[in-house]
């Protein structure tokens, strides 16, 4: 319990003692946090007096929402704690306050309060209870979305990185491991918060239960199972769900309220008559931009679209939550990840172009909001002056005149047979090092990183060798060993973890499965987790000699005569992280699109200041400034995105009859799809030729694998794609055929022309190979592109071309 009681809290507490009946007390924990409310709470009142703080009611019924007895019309903004700095919270919500915002809507991020299992944090930037207080001192109210699964682009959706230790555990699901797991943190937040609800006194008007579940499952059992839960750990508010209007029926379950995320307009209320007929009407995600990609551009939605929107909510008394109103910042790599067009992580900056900028900064869309919601409030009533703009300031630039090399952070050193995952060292967000000795010359041989996650700088004796990167399914390079015994380093950082769809149960992070030399195993590491964000850079010898060439931290200070929030220009850096007197401001990455870091003013200080920056890949620059503008949109080009050698305009291959190994027909459906060939057949170069679709245009394949004489996989760490006949631009690349992810696809062109059948793939699979059969899976039975009648093609050597006519 929090050794800090509220003593406004005295009589609230003792009449819930007084009339406690049996249902109330469903459980053991319960009863013992009333009693201990009870006494402590009566010495307080004894030794300074109670006081009479109200208790209030909300309720769902009569097609609407009530607030003590009153229709009420909830206009929500969701705003994350730990998104933003703490000593800014305030002011945050003053200004959601002044765009007209009646209620607070936050998500609970189960991985910051429970880093380890048992072991929790609820203070300082974890504080919930402090924010959700200054919520209600501001006179706003709250609704809690604690999951235990938020999504929200932080890293595992919430999830602790602890949960994978069980490699049996199922996530979201009824599976009794993982919810023992989800009721211990659920009964401490209860402890934490449960006495916050509107029925206790506090500005909670409801809790969701889970989020967006029916974009993923249709466990009842375990949707229940979450909302008894949450009952039991004493919050005593309505309960919602939330899901897109196609997946509500999954998302739902009983005795907790519907709502719909997304929708606007009539179908809102076309949606949700179909569970509530009626209404009162919930959009609990209503969404007016949207959020950025690393080496994408950024999000950007003009207001006028979605203020007219919000407009027709407000007008049919339909109650709304804005996604995000204030968006924040990832500080301490929090950022998430997606994969549903392969791996695609999210940034630092989770600016969103919501209506309250980053830095909390109001811009049009904000007061295009604000006008809007100006128009519904009861006559006579005015909002509340927009307060003024925080001080921003700049700094000139500064020298990092000061270096220390990677191994200054290395304070856990562990020997194993096989690389370790974060997860095996219990790590959560970071990188993780890994050190071996080779001790047989090796020319021009093939280093192969299996199943990396995310990205790899790897070092032979001190000197870059390469890099790796997860989102172009990147996990080989070749690497020559001229002098041993030579030391071999693999620095892997956690990009973020995948936060939506079924790739949750698949997020470990490192080298997660082993590393071959020549097709040989490597054995006998040095594992070394680096979390970094937790790091005590006090510890560390600094020198004035300049590290070059591999990771390093780089170090220096600037003078301030006045403190405001500023920009950190990592301009000509490549990618790292950085810091502010100690505060973490989160990751950069040369290829944008931002090439800022928010630097909020709080954490400076007049006089001296210190600044350190961690460079995994050292690009010569050791200067930085402060800038009173941050850059949001800068996309650079993307060093490691391979160089496409496909060939599709000029030249086609030549397929001679006596190459032919096989003709088949695939079924319309989406499951793998496995060819016998009649005997085993024997190449290094194998052609696919699309012959035709069931929708006559377009081709489009998930993955392919092939099979040995015994059924079984062919390994894939070596193919390459040599040749594409058609191939679509930005979403449908032929490589994607062959990268093991079921979610990427090859797709043939479509955007511009379709290009006509035949249509046709070279693939190299890296040494001449035994072939028995093929599996094929398609994307999407109901999608573009389902091949139909295909042809293969294979020799040891490479086809012939011959120029197109």
């Amino acid at each position: 319990m929090k050794t800090q009681m509220n003593i406004l809290a005295f009589n609230k507490c003792v009449t819930e003692f007084l009339v406690i009946d049996k249902k109330k007390i469903e459980t053991v924990n319960y009863m013992r946090r009333v009693i201990y409310n009870y006494l402590l709470l009566t010495i307080i009142a004894f030794l300074g007096g109670a006081c009479n703080e109200e208790k209030g009611i909300f309720q769902i019924r009569d097609h609407a929402f009530y607030l003590n007895g009153k229709s009420v019309q909830l206009i929500c903004g969701e705003m994350h704690y730990p998104r933003i700095p703490q000593e800014y919270w305030r002011d945050r919500i003053r200004r959601a306050k002044a765009m007209g915002i009646n209620t607070i809507s936050t998500y609970v991020f189960w991985n910051i309060h429970e880093r380890q299992p048992g072991v929790f944090d609820f203070e300082g930037q974890a504080d919930l209870a402090k924010f959700i207080k200054t919520a209600q001192e501001e006179g706003m109210y709250v609704i809690l979305r604690p999951g235990p699964y938020v999504c929200a682009e932080w890293d595992f959706g919430g999830y602790p990185a602890w949960i994978q230790e069980n490699k049996d555990m199922v996530y979201r699901s009824h599976d009794p491991k993982f919810l023992n797991a989800c009721e211990r943190y659920i009964n401490r937040l209860g402890e934490e918060v449960a006495d916050l609800t509107i029925s206790n006194g506090g500005p909670i008007l409801m809790v969701q239960v889970e989020n967006e579940y029916g974009s993923y499952g249709n466990d009842k059992e375990y949707l229940s199972k979450l909302r008894d839960m949450l009952r039991n750990a004493g919050f005593n508010v309505p309960l919602i769900t939330c899901d897109g209007g196609g997946q509500i029926a999954a998302g739902s379950v009983e005795g907790v309220w519907p709502t719909i995320n997304g929708s606007t307009g009539e179908d809102i209320i076309q949606t949700l008559d179909n569970y509530v007929p009626g209404g009162p009407y919930f959009v609990a995600e209503f969404y007016p931009a949207w959020f950025d990609v690393w080496g994408q551009p950024h999000s950007v939605r003009n207001y006028e679209k979605p203020a007219k929107q919000l407009d027709w909510m407000l007008q049919h008394g339909i109650s709304v939550s804005m996604y995000m109103f204030h968006g924040g910042t990832n500080f301490d790599y929090t950022n998430g990840a997606n994969t549903a067009y392969g791996y695609a992580p999210q940034p630092t900056s989770y600016d969103y172009d919501a209506p309250l900028g980053e830095y909390g900064n109001a811009t049009p869309k904000y007061y295009a909001f604000r006008e809007v919601i100006q128009k519904y409030l009861p006559e006579g009533e005015k909002l509340p002056d927009v307060p003024e703009e925080n001080p921003i300031i700049s700094f000139p630039t500064v020298k990092l005149a000061q270096s220390a090399p990677l191994s200054a952070a290395f304070t856990k050193r562990i020997k194993t047979r096989v690389p370790l995952t974060m997860e095996a060292v219990h790590q959560d967000f970071g990188y993780i090092h890994y050190e071996t000795e080779l001790t047989e010359q090796i020319k021009d041989g093939i280093l192969v990183l299996k199943d990396l996650r995310d990205y790899a700088v790897v070092l032979l004796n001190g000197k870059y060798v390469g890099r790796l990167d997860r989102r172009h399914r990147q996990n080989k390079l070749r690497i020559s060993v001229d002098e041993i015994p030579a030391r071999l380093e693999i620095l892997v950082e956690n990009v973020g973890r995948v936060n939506y769809g079924e790739d949750i149960q698949n997020n470990l992070k490192g080298i997660t499965d082993k590393v071959l030399l020549n097709g040989k195993e490597v054995e006998g590491w040095i594992v070394s987790p680096l979390p970094l964000y937790q790091a005590d850079m006090r510890k560390f010898n600094w020198n004035d000699a300049s590290v070059k060439g591999s990771p390093a931290f780089f170090k220096g200070t600037f003078h301030l005569d006045k403190i405001g929030d500023t920009f950190l220009d990592v301009r000509g850096w490549g990618k790292g992280a950085a810091w502010i007197n100690g505060h973490s401001l989160g990751k950069f990455w040369y290829i944008g699109p931002q090439q800022t870091l928010y630097v909020p003013g709080p954490w400076l200080k007049e006089g001296e200041n210190e600044i350190v920056i961690f460079e995994m890949e050292d690009q010569g620059c050791r200067t930085v400034c402060g800038l009173d503008k941050p850059i949001l949109n800068d996309v650079r080009k993307d060093k490691n995105a391979p160089e496409r050698e496909t060939k599709y305009d000029e030249q086609e291959p030549i397929l001679d009859r006596g190459d032919q190994i096989y003709e088949g027909q695939m079924e319309k459906n989406a499951d793998w799809q496995t060819f016998m060939f009649n005997g085993k057949k024997t190449l290094r170069h194998l052609c696919l030729e699309v012959l035709s679709s069931y929708d006559g245009k377009h081709s489009c394949i998930s993955e392919i694998e092939l099979l040995d004489g015994e059924g079984k996989s062919l390994s894939k760490d070596y193919w390459k794609i040599l040749y594409a006949s058609t191939e679509q631009n930005g979403e449908g690349y032929a490589d994607q055929l062959i990268d093991g992810d079921v979610h990427s696809y090859w797709h043939s062109q479509w955007q511009s022309t379709a290009s006509h059948f035949p249509h046709q793939l070279i693939i190299d699979l890296g040494e001449i190979q035994v072939i028995g059969g093929i599996r094929i899976k398609l994307r999407n039975s109901q999608a573009a592109g389902c091949i139909k009648d295909f042809r293969l093609y294979g020799r040891p050597q490479f086809f012939l071309f011959r120029n197109r006519k």
